[in-house]
């Protein structure tokens, strides 16, 4: 095929580039060459704003698209008009674009959050969820049987920008007390390898394969396993020993106590949400029956967390870092927590 990547750049547009070209196929980026300028011979990259110079790419026939960087409707109505003669159009949306993750399992089929009441070119952090159903109403409008929706949950693994699942990879290098969330066990957590997603992708439109599809991990089945908290933090430890690392210790603290001490689930604290919230009952049990049948297969975790370690340990200035929970909040609160004399009897 050949295959036409908006974005490619970086993260998951990058590591879609790489699974493409592995697989045989023609690429061609369309980006505006500001993350990236040196490209894998045989690519044609093309420099430009998908929000003022689609003419470049009108009169231009791809036999797929992949979408990893629409992130409101606006950019997906003027790019889908400009591609409407390729063969299959791929948009990189989110489970956040269901309306709850209140249900258990999240389907393919639940509805979506409503959208009317928001701009279209409106990017408040808040809307995302919103803006993502309806980015995929409007790739439904223009290529219909031929859009794939690809709805992933947290995408991890090298080159992660966010820093959240790498926060405890890092965390666990740095050693001492660790401050943990203390959740019940087998409590699942669901996320998806990089480069898993990216193959996948490219085996989908290889498939043919259309409508909306869960994408997150990881995908049970003879090379990997359930991950809850225990099983990545004793990887995590494990990977660190290996590189001759003293681990760092957990302390598990009750979720009550962070609620109590108002750390933010998910950004502070990444990975967390509080079992108690039922806004979060089902967002790490996200349904991935149909993503297995049409072969999703993700690494094991080892793999993931290794190549997180390999990166190396950022320093506290670190982008990646911002908003996260910092060793001097961090050893506040399990001071505080230890003069309680609470951490024995609830953990």
């Amino acid at each position: 095929m050949h295959i036409l990547i908006l974005g490619g750049g970086v993260f998951l547009g990058a590591a879609t580039l790489t699974a493409a070209l592995a697989r045989g196929h023609r690429v061609t980026v369309f980006n505006r060459g500001r993350e990236r300028s040196h490209w894998p011979d045989g690519v044609e990259a093309i420099t430009g704003d998908r929000n003022s110079e689609l003419a470049q790419l009108e009169a231009r026939h791809w036999d797929a698209v992949i979408d990893t960087c629409g992130y409101t409707p606006a950019d997906l109505r003027l790019g889908c008009d400009a591609l409407r003669s390729c063969g299959r159009y791929l948009f990189v949306s989110s489970i956040s674009a269901y309306a709850t993750t209140h249900q258990m399992p999240v389907r393919e089929t639940d509805p979506l959050a409503s959208f009317d009441a928001i701009a279209p070119d409106d990017r408040a952090l808040q809307h995302y969820g919103p803006q993502k159903a309806a980015c995929e109403a409007e790739v439904a409008r223009v290529f219909g049987e031929r859009a794939l929706v690809v709805r992933p949950g947290l995408i991890v693994g090298p080159g992660d920008r966010s820093g959240r699942f790498s926060y405890w990879p890092w965390r666990v290098m740095q050693g001492g007390e660790m401050l943990v969330p203390d959740v019940p066990a087998g409590a699942p957590l669901q996320f998806i390898d990089v480069r898993d997603l990216a193959e996948w992708m490219v085996v989908l439109l290889e498939q043919g394969a259309s409508g909306a599809i869960n994408a997150t991990g990881p995908v049970v089945g003879a090379n990997t396993d359930v991950c809850d908290w225990r099983t990545l933090l004793a990887t995590c430890a494990q990977q660190a020993l290996a590189r001759g690392v003293t681990a760092a210790t957990a302390m598990p603290v009750s979720e009550a106590f962070l609620v109590e001490q108002a750390v933010k689930p998910w950004s502070e604290l990444p990975l967390w949400l509080p079992g108690s919230d039922p806004d979060y009952r089902g967002f790490n049990r996200v349904d991935l029956s149909r993503a297995e049948a049409a072969g999703l297969c993700t690494r094991l975790l080892r793999e993931t967390v290794a190549a997180v370690m390999d990166e190396g340990v950022p320093g506290p200035d670190d982008r990646r870092r911002a908003g996260k929970l910092g060793r001097d909040r961090e050893a506040m609160l399990l001071r505080v927590w230890c003069e309680r004399g609470r951490p024995h009897h609830e953990r």
